[in-house]
């Protein structure tokens, strides 16, 4: 119990850096560099640690809620004042930052893409958009896009969207985590929640409310993370499909996923997950738009160097301001990079597997939580070795690491016994 425990604050304090690094280290150039790897450090540490934490048995039942009404009471009020707290700043941001592709294209071209899918013309979606840049190929995939069509039928700022996802995040936060569980420590998971979220309101620093997409992306990718500490293969094989047709993060982590499932001879889910994948990608993808904008979309990493390379002669600060390692290769080393973003997310992922299956099986190591912990280190490897480290991406791995840890920290002490 006491080592358990133990470990619960080290994964609390770890944590804690890695929510520091992501928002409020920023705003000292100096330490960008050093907070760059202490993110790398503190996201692996993270993965490390819930292996050695009692299985994860998320439930989605509340009737535990209703007998305790001072802790839906909690969270009812916490839902409250989030959702007035993101209200507010987002039409502060849309007052502010009207949507121009001057700006930042994507958002306007989704509502371009949108317009044309609520027009009914799905064949056109994927054409060239001559409004955006005397011409701009959209290179975005349906399940990122296509959310922003409930802003366009319903005629107003797609910027609501990211706004509603961010909203749902902390929704589901908010649920998984007992802040009376684990008193010592919960009100540091608390102060980084709120970090976060105060964070994505007010910086400039990130855009990610006024000019990216990227609140979808965060709530796949959450909603995925639920699913695998709840253990519903359903769930987790349409959350699977939604991630991987926003932004494939996460792609290292689905061979050792599916390896794990057949080592651990459950191959009725892994059909399931298949099936699921193939549904949600021809009804989502091919049958609407066919093959012709998939075969683009799939091209798209051999552009990235050629991307790389622009952006650091126009605008270097994104380098040197984000998380990412690019900073530390600079503009004559984009190659070596790219190569080693595609060869670490899918070797590093597979590692991490194998060990820690040889560690529970042949040493006899209490590990648990195999597939969450990789599924964790597979994003912290993407993004830190990402070409071009827009600062927006890095939120996905931190919200992730605030569902895993606000479950961890919430287990009773009567879950703590292995």
């Amino acid at each position: 119990m006491k080592k358990l425990l133990t470990i619960e604050h080290l994964l609390t304090a770890v944590f804690v850096a890695e929510t520091i690094c992501v928002t409020y280290a920023l705003l000292f150039p100096a330490l960008i560099p050093a907070a760059s790897i202490l993110y790398f450090v503190c996201g692996s540490m993270i993965a490390a640690l819930i292996l050695f934490l009692p299985q994860a048995k998320q439930s989605f039942s509340l009737k535990e809620n209703a007998h305790h009404l001072s802790t839906l009471s909690f969270r009812i009020v916490a839902i409250i004042m989030m959702g007035v707290e993101l209200f507010h700043f987002c039409k502060k941001w849309i007052e502010d930052a009207p949507m121009d592709y001057h700006d930042a294209d994507m958002l306007p071209i989704m509502k371009i893409m949108s317009q044309r899918f609520m027009s009914g013309h799905f064949s056109q979606v994927y054409n060239i958009i001559p409004e955006i840049w005397k011409g701009i190929h959209p290179v975005y995939l349906p399940a990122m896009w296509m959310p922003f069509t409930v802003a366009v039928g319903g005629n107003f700022d797609l910027r609501w969207i990211t706004t509603i996802c961010l909203m749902l995040v902390f929704t589901l936060f908010v649920f998984v985590f007992h802040p009376s569980h684990q008193k010592k420590v919960s009100p540091f998971i608390l102060l980084c929640a709120f970090l976060l979220f105060w964070w994505m309101s007010t910086s400039e620093a990130h855009g990610l409310v006024p000019y990216t997409e990227e609140g979808i992306v965060i709530f796949y990718y959450v909603l995925l993370t639920l699913a695998l500490l709840n253990g519903n293969i359903w769930l987790i094989a349409i959350c699977i499909a939604l991630c991987g047709l926003s932004r494939y993060a996460f792609i290292g982590w689905l061979i050792p996923y599916g390896l794990m499932l057949m080592y651990k001879k459950r191959f009725s889910d892994l059909i399931k997950l298949i099936i699921t994948g193939i549904v949600c990608f021809l009804v989502l993808m091919i049958i609407p738009f066919g093959w012709g904008p998939f075969i683009n979309l799939l091209s798209l990493p051999d552009r990235y160097i050629d991307f790389a390379t622009r952006v650091w002669h126009d605008a270097p600060i994104v380098f040197s301001s984000s998380l990412g390692f690019a900073k530390f290769f600079g503009a004559g080393r984009i190659a070596l990079q790219h190569d080693l973003l595609i060869i670490l997310s899918f070797v590093l992922p597979l590692v991490f597997t194998g060990l820690a299956i040889w560690l529970r099986d042949k040493k006899n190591y209490p590990i648990r939580n195999i597939s969450l912990a990789t599924f964790k280190i597979s994003l912290v490897v993407f993004y830190s070795f990402i070409d071009v480290p827009y600062l927006y991406l890095f939120y996905t791995s931190s919200f992730v690491s605030l569902l895993i840890v606000g479950y961890f920290i919430s287990l009773r002490e009567e879950e703590m016994v292995l």
